[in-house]
């Protein structure tokens, strides 16, 4: 592989084909050669770490209960499938620790911390110690600024970075202010990288800059083929996408 071929990161799985953040959806990633698979994690009542994106089950779910203020076993009895097809019913919500036990030796995991309780990355550390994983295989990523900082606090051998919303892309017009706007925020975050929205204010020059400081590149909602190679041609370190095969294939073709 080319030293300048991104990352390709399958948000919350194959999510094109199978429902989000699930067993099915994450496994579909790897057969489709993700590099790493994304999903979002909170915390639930009883202290476990579960993956789904809402701080509810009602869009996904056949049925809607909190997160947060529900235990494991009242979220497993939730559906997570069957809105996707008849071929997905019974799917359940995951925990963090069926995840990693899924992930391939030579993969790894973005994990998006929703939940903005500091608690969260306490029993984080607990599952990653008794799994094992090597840190090296882990992100922790997040728009909450606070959650990165006790990453440093809580687990300092894992990179932690920090996510940039849809907010910040306006257009050509907005290009330098959005750009001023990731550099006065990283300047309070101590991370090893950004998430960025894939759109106009990220240019080759912008990378460059930012790599310079040892950051890491990661740009989100990728899902065509010209921006994943307009991205890849200025740099970027990975790509996050729903499609994961389709946009390797899109970039393969350039790095070849």
């Amino acid at each position: 592989m080319a030293s300048n071929f991104p990352l390709i990161v399958a948000h919350r799985g194959a999510s094109y084909i199978a429902p989000e953040n699930t067993i099915p959806s994450f496994k579909i990633a790897f057969q489709e050669n993700a590099d790493f698979i994304e999903g979002d994690f909170w915390l639930t009542k009883d202290n476990e770490i579960v993956c789904i994106h809402d701080s509810n089950t009602g869009r996904v779910g056949n049925k809607n209960i909190k997160v947060i203020s529900s235990t494991l076993a009242e979220l497993k009895n939730v559906d997570v499938g069957i809105k996707r097809g008849k071929e997905y019913e019974g799917t359940t919500i995951p925990a963090l620790q069926e995840i990693l036990q899924i992930i391939p030796e030579s993969k790894g995991l973005h994990l998006e911390i929703k939940d903005n309780r500091e608690k969260i990355l306490i029993r984080l550390k607990e599952i990653l110690k008794e799994s094992n994983i090597p840190s090296g295989k882990i992100r922790i990523i997040s728009f909450h600024k606070n959650i990165i900082r006790a990453v440093k606090k809580y687990l300092p051998e894992i990179k932690a970075y920090l996510i940039f919303g849809w907010y910040f892309s306006k257009g050509e017009y907005f290009k330098s202010l959005a750009q001023r706007l990731i550099f006065r925020k990283i300047s309070s975050v101590n991370c090893n990288g950004l998430v960025l929205y894939a759109n106009s204010y990220i240019d080759k020059k912008f990378i460059q800059t930012l790599k310079d400081k040892s950051l890491d590149i990661c740009a989100y909602n990728v899902e065509g083929p010209e921006t994943a190679i307009k991205l890849t041609e200025c740099g970027i370190n990975s790509l996050t996408t729903n499609s994961p095969l389709k946009i390797r294939n899109a970039i393969e073709v350039i790095i070849k």
